[in-house]
């Protein structure tokens, strides 16, 4: 596991949705697969999220890095507040 260098959080509608995703996954037979990117995606989001997906519009006047990365099966959407060092989980989506 790579060193922790942000705080992840997510609010709970986030939370909610992913328990669901994992319902569904587990229903289509993916479920490993979804545990391992969510694994993956928690790990790179904790270590350097500035090198996870690609840049989007930035909100300047929040100081809010707006990023979206796909680790297959998943796509999640996350804001990065560098000078707190802290990630934000914003949606996270299963890939069909």
């Amino acid at each position: 596991m790579p060193p922790v260098n942000y705080t992840v959080s997510q609010p709970g509608v986030v939370s909610d949705a992913i328990r669901e995703l994992l319902r569904r996954a587990e229903a289509e037979g993916r479920l490993r697969l979804v545990l391992q990117a969510a694994k993956y995606m928690r790990d790179e989001l904790a270590y350097d999220p500035t090198h996870l997906g690609e840049a989007r519009t930035p909100f300047v006047g929040l100081e809010l890095d707006y990023r979206v990365a796909f680790v297959r099966p998943l796509m999640v959407e996350f804001t990065i507040h560098e000078t707190t060092r802290q990630v934000f989980i914003r949606r996270v989506v299963l890939n069909d």
